[in-house]
């Protein structure tokens, strides 16, 4: 992975951008101009030799890739080139109608890339699909970066399934989406396709592993072995009770593999926490739990000399690895969808700038593009807690059940990390977001909530607030139909009154409410959010419908935005004591369930009793305790969100 700025020819950010993201290639720098715009390139080679860029001829490429079928793309479309970035340029070089073939070319490629091309006053920007390389753009003033961090003014991340096309002089942008997952199914042999998304990604100079001790870990570096290119592991922790040390260390010392433990103290977490957040551009705690192991341990590997790192992201993602995956009744490739969806800016990004920092590349088999495709045809009983990838180690290597059979252990919490920023946290007399945003100056990015006044929404509204993200407006959906599939319809009216009360502006688009076609208002009224306040994400507060929650992010996919859903299949019982505990206090403005009678229900303040008997009634009658099934309407009536001026945070006004 390199480094690219391109921009104005004479935006003074230029050098500072240059300066910050020099880290990303120490192998080489070259930059020119054509037509008032500059193209910077930083290098970073792990072929052996070094190959100035940007390349340069009718147009110019500034490339971040890694594309491993280059020398079968040299001959099909009839170009040489001593590299992957070589041969893109030139088949791109050759193409006459740019414009309209771009995404048959894009789909040819197997690999990782984020690209900017300029040729006769048009800019192409595009990146692999699923979001593994980074790129970030800006209009005014034009501006294109590997990382966010270049400059503060306003950078976007570019859709990794939006292609832009902007003609300079005119000032007109294109978008063209690039519709990765409704392509035809892509059916083939698992085995041959996992093992080769590991052997065309090892590199020709020492690497590393990331390593966990977990299962996707462990099956890439045995691959790694089998091929004769034994890897050196890499294991961040702290404390000595670590699942991930002992389990990593077992493994290493067992199968004699090279193992580096490092173990980190709260002194060193506590000084480093500022430069994390300035790192992966987040003060989200999630976020920063699962960025200090991997920090430490690039840290180490940089110290080893290894220029690439190898992970296991994506795993749990195509082979139903995460605990929402055993959620009763859940659609598995649904939720496959929906999390390669968002991959890019949940993980991909934070330890993509983690590795760069280091000076490694990192490389993820699991994210393959052939095994993606593969991994969402397979039946839902081969899937379910990646039983496929359990069965290769079993049956191809012969592992030990205590190895293969290992339950999913998050990387905060296998290693002790997110434990340990808590107490740093409290410590301050803080909460975990408070103190993040407190010692960052990094801003979460700019979201938008879809908000009808009831619960749900309001609190995943305020859980996105903990996290530091910046709620820019809200979006409703009034709907003339009271039968709406999609939309809250029972007093929707009152959602300018709590906007008023946050302190925040409204978009607010009328529906009539027709099944599909309301989906067209919805994708209008999020477009006009996008384009006043510069969203880049969307918050909804669903807990189990796949209804509506996979026809929001079909929505936001195709506006190239983030759907986040913080309830997604929580435990219903703990939501609807979460809501009391931190404050939200909420009527039932209609009832529709066995048990549920409106004399005694409705309009109403909800007690902690009152959830004591939708316990019992869930029991009695099996109803949705959250109201889920359509059993209950609710209404807020007060929150922790009414304060005004929202814009400053949950987190800052608790302090």
């Amino acid at each position: 992975m390199c480094g690219i700025i391109v921009c104005e020819n004479g935006w003074e950010g230029f050098k500072a951008a240059e300066a910050v993201i020099a880290h990303r290639g120490g192998d080489g720098h070259k930059a020119v101009e054509r037509d008032g715009i500059v193209f910077s390139h930083f290098l970073h080679s792990v072929v052996g030799h070094n190959i100035e860029q940007p390349f340069e001829g009718n147009g110019i490429l500034a490339a971040n890739c890694e594309i491993y079928n280059w020398k079968e793309l040299a001959e099909k479309y009839g170009v040489d080139g001593r590299n992957d970035a070589e041969v893109l340029f030139k088949i791109l070089e050759n193409e006459s109608r740019l414009e309209r073939n771009i995404t048959s070319i894009l789909e040819d490629l197997d690999g990782d890339f984020a690209c900017v091309y300029y040729r006769d006053g048009t800019v192409y920007a595009f990146r692999d699909p699923l979001g593994v390389n980074p790129l970030f753009y800006s209009l005014n003033p034009l501006l294109f970066a590997s990382e966010r961090k270049a400059s503060r003014e306003n950078l976007r991340e570019l859709h990794p399934r939006t292609v832009m096309i902007y003609e300079v002089k005119g000032k007109r942008v294109n978008w063209i989406y690039n519709d990765f997952f409704g392509k035809p199914p892509h059916s083939g042999d698992l085995s041959r396709v996992l093992f080769s998304a590991v052997d065309k990604r090892i590199a020709d100079m020492p690497f590393g592993i990331l390593f966990s001790g977990g299962i996707d870990s462990i099956f890439i570096a045995l691959r790694m072995r089998e091929m004769n290119n034994p890897p050196t592991l890499y294991t961040a922790f702290t404390g000595e009770n670590s699942i991930d040390a002992i389990q990593a260390r077992r493994f290493a010392h067992e199968y004699g593999f090279e193992h580096v433990e490092v173990e980190f103290s709260r002194d060193e977490l506590e000084h480093t926490l500022p430069a994390l957040c300035g790192i992966i551009d987040s003060c989200d705690p999630v976020k920063i739990g699962v960025a200090a192991p991997l920090y430490f341990a690039a840290r180490a590997a940089r110290g080893g000399g290894k220029k690439v790192l190898y992970s296991g992201l994506g795993a749990d993602d195509i082979f139903a690895g995460y605990a929402r995956f055993k959620a009763p009744q859940v659609n598995i490739h649904n939720e496959q969808l929906s999390s390669l969806r968002s991959i890019h800016e949940r993980d991909l990004y934070r330890d993509n700038t983690i590795c760069m920092a280091n000076n490694a590349e990192l490389r993820v088999p699991f994210l393959d593009k052939e095994l993606v495709r593969v991994s969402l045809t397979l039946p839902t009983q081969e899937l379910e807690d990646k039983r496929v990838l359990r069965n290769v180690l079993k049956e191809h290597y012969g592992m030990d059940i205590a190895y293969y059979n290992r339950p999913k252990k998050a990387a905060q919490y296998g290693s002790n990390s997110m434990e340990m920023i808590r107490a740093i946290a409290e410590a301050s007399g803080r909460t975990t977001g408070a103190y993040l945003a407190g010692i960052s100056a990094i801003k979460n990015i700019r979201l938008a909530s879809l908000y009808t006044g009831g619960k749900d929404s309001a609190y995943a509204t305020y859980l996105m607030l903990k996290r530091n993200y910046d709620i820019s407006c809200l979006i409703t959906i009034a709907s003339a139909n009271p039968h709406s599939y999609m939309f809250h319809t029972p007093r929707i009216d009152v959602v300018k009154e709590h906007a008023e009360r946050m302190g925040l502006p409204l978009v607010r688009i009328e529906t009539r409410g027709e099944k599909e076609e309301e989906l067209d208002d919805l994708e209008r009224a999020i477009a006009l959010a996008k384009e006043r306040y510069s969203i880049e994400g969307v918050i909804t507060g669903a807990l189990y419908s796949d209804y509506q929650r996979m026809r929001i992010e079909s929505v936001c996919d195709r506006l190239g935005l983030r759907v986040f859903s913080p309830l997604w299949h929580v435990d219903q019982e703990m939501h609807m004591r979460r809501l009391l505990k931190d404050g939200f206090r909420f009527i039932f403005t209609s009832v529709a369930a066995e048990g549920l009678d409106g004399s005694c229900w409705l309009n109403r303040e909800i007690t902690e009793s009152d959830i004591d008997a939708l316990v019992n009634l869930n029991k009695k009658y099996g109803i949705n305790i959250a109201g889920e099934g359509g059993e209950f309407e609710s209404l807020i009536i007060e929150c922790p969100l009414f304060i005004k001026n929202l814009g400053r945070g949950v987190n800052e006004h608790a302090k």
